[in-house]
């Protein structure tokens, strides 16, 4: 009787046993499951992480197409296209040079020297001929009554040497005397109205239709014979003979800048007088007496720009760079954030205790919220790019986004999708509700000593 107590016990055991592990098989294939869900949401986000720093690297996020070429005065190029990332911006041009033998209409503001570096070149070589120091000891007398041509060589001698306070005392005699009148004033006033576009080609209808009044000028330049459109305004600060003396044309512009006189022209209505060249053809370089020399300028976005190279380029100012700043800030978290979480994702197949899988889950919601403020800030810089910079988005031009942004937009669901994984498997497994004993153990509350 004994003996046969003794197997009943063991029996019993042996058969509590089986059945509490046959109890556990389905909660160890889920448990496996969501091990393999987990796993490939690690290895999903060590990809996003590699996606994500490749997207913030390229320049492929936005894409603007000018069509055939939309013509941007400020430049007198034709924007072609332009793309640009976080980082950097390229832009694509055709520039219309006029052929020498070509019969056109030109801006004075066509041989211009843009380029600060060779303004202050030009004006340093030009600064010790000797038709300079003539002109500095001009005989002025003031206070001036009339701005007489002794006046205008006197003030063009002190700006090219950088005189600072003669110059200034002349350009405002300059302005009191010859800018001051309703007429100068309507002139350097543009109307909001849009553009008119003149046909270059078209001189003779210019001419009989006396379409830019006075500021149409015939000028020999080195023996050649150009049709200028020069304002009126700045004929009057400059000197006779002025187009006999080398790169006096090239400083033309940057000169009337700096007295406060516009490059534009201005019918009676004060609305600009464009004069924009034929279309670029499509293949070839020579058409229409013009020379359409393409170009590719790609240059890395200067975030913290002062005021002085702000004036300089057109297609930033000081809310778009805040725009620019805030998404590299964001996409240079979003990248700290996902390589913690990529961490913490592979340490939950270490250590099983449910708080790893929310911490890990909860850094991929965070890395996900920062994945879009870098897209919604991009999306505002554009809107505001539309409205306020021509210069960057021109009337007419198309928008598209590049890979960059869908490469954004893919890490961000894998951010949310892993996120949401890992919070969801996270669940208490204690007791019966454990696949195994150790991880019951690992789920128990853990009470810190000293």
């Amino acid at each position: 009787m004994k003996k046969m107590s003794v197997k009943s016990v063991k029996r019993d055991a042996s058969t509590s046993t089986l059945g509490h592990d046959e109890a556990r098989k389905p909660l160890m294939a889920a448990y496996m499951f969501q091990r393999r869900v987990l796993l490939g949401c690690s290895v999903l986000m060590a990809l996003s992480l590699i996606i994500w720093i490749i997207a913030i690297a390229t320049d492929r996020w936005i894409i603007i197409t000018g069509g055939g070429g939309i013509f941007i005065p400020e430049t007198r190029r034709f924007f072609m296209a332009s793309h640009s990332g976080l980082w950097r911006h390229c832009r694509e041009t055709k520039t219309p040079n006029a052929l020498p033998n070509s019969t056109v209409i030109r801006n004075f503001t066509s041989f211009a020297f843009t380029n600060v570096g060779l303004v202050n070149n030009a004006k340093m070589n030009m600064s010790h001929m000797e038709f300079i120091d003539d002109f500095r000891y001009e005989n002025v007398t003031f206070p001036l009554k009339n701005f007489t041509q002794e006046a205008k060589k006197r003030m063009f001698a002190h700006w090219i040497r950088n005189d600072e306070p003669e110059f200034q005392t002349l350009k405002a005699a300059f302005q009191s005397l010859e800018l001051s009148s309703e007429k100068s004033r309507k002139a350097l006033n543009p109307s909001s109205a849009k553009p008119i576009a003149i046909n270059p080609l078209d001189i003779q209808n210019a001419k009989e239709r006396k379409t830019f009044g006075n500021a149409l000028q015939e000028v020999v330049v080195n023996s050649t014979n150009y049709n200028f459109v020069i304002p009126e305004s700045g004929q009057a600060a400059i000197f006779e003979n002025w187009n006999k003396i080398d790169q006096v044309l090239n400083l033309l512009w940057a000169y009337f800048r700096d007295l406060g006189i516009p490059p534009y022209v201005l019918n009676e209505n004060g609305v600009v007088l464009q004069l924009v060249p034929p279309i670029p053809p499509k293949k070839q370089r020579l058409a229409y007496g013009y020379d359409y020399v393409p170009s590719t300028r790609c240059k890395y976005i200067d975030m913290f720009s002062n005021a002085k190279a702000l004036r300089n380029e057109p297609a930033y100012d000081d809310t778009l760079l805040d725009y620019i700043r805030t998404q590299a800030s964001f996409a240079c978290i979003t990248v700290f954030v996902m390589s913690l979480g990529s961490v913490f994702s592979f340490y939950t197949f270490m250590n099983p205790r449910y708080m790893f899988k929310r911490l890990a889950g909860g850094i991929h919601l965070v890395s996900a919220s920062t994945a879009l403020v870098v897209i919604q800030v991009l999306f505002a810089s554009i809107d505001y790019t539309k409205e306020h910079l021509f210069y960057s988005y021109p009337d007419g031009a198309e928008l598209t986004y590049g890979f960059g942004v869908y490469l954004a937009w893919f890490t961000f669901a894998v951010n949310i999708v892993c996120g949401i994984m890992f919070i969801w498997y996270s669940g208490k497994k204690k007791g019966s509700k454990a696949p195994t004993d150790e991880i019951a153990m690992a789920d128990e509350p853990t009470i810190m000593g000293r």
